[in-house]
């Protein structure tokens, strides 16, 4: 049997390579170089990182020694993974309705892959006390409050509806 550690491994590295794909075929789009594929690349990269991220954050908890999220570098990792998510969803949800590759498309697409990276380099810090990552903090958790959650939440859907509506055809 596979332990949930290596399962973890596993995950994570098929999800970073994924994501760091992504970021220089973002970066590709965003200099306009290369081969006319780096768009298909980058985003279907995102895509397959995407796909693969549960994964890595699942056996990440089951990996984790104790009950939960007991350590602040733990819930701050959680935290930026799923807003890199979010924003690889939008990045998506976007080209799949016909948006164009532009500065601001690239800049999103690679402000989500930085995002996933720092989360490894996170995870590095956790499980070997090494990292490259010395601005991240080590014991203070960055939540928000419930009204600006709400407030979030409720931008998301207006912003939505408001896209769903100009985009009708």
């Amino acid at each position: 049997m596979i332990s949930a550690g290596t399962l973890h491994v596993i995950a994570t590295e098929l999800t970073i390579g994924m994501f760091a794909l992504s970021g220089v075929a973002f970066l590709l789009c965003l200099l306009k170089k290369g081969p006319l594929s780096r768009e298909a690349v980058a985003h279907w990269a995102l895509l397959g990182g995407l796909l693969a991220t549960p994964f890595a954050i699942f056996t990440g908890l089951n990996a984790a020694p104790g009950e939960g999220i007991e350590n602040p570098l733990l819930a701050n990792k959680l935290l930026l993974s799923t807003a890199s998510t979010g924003l690889a969803i939008g990045i998506l949800i976007r080209r799949k309705w016909g948006g164009d590759v532009d500065l601001r498309h690239a800049s999103i697409g690679m402000i989500s892959v930085a995002l996933m990276l720092t989360t490894a380099g996170m995870g590095g810090e956790y499980s070997r006390k090494e990292t490259l990552l010395f601005f991240v903090p080590k014991e203070t958790v960055f939540l928000f409050p419930i009204w600006a959650s709400i407030l979030l939440i409720v931008l998301g859907v207006v912003m939505l509806g408001k896209s769903a509506v100009e985009h009708r055809r």
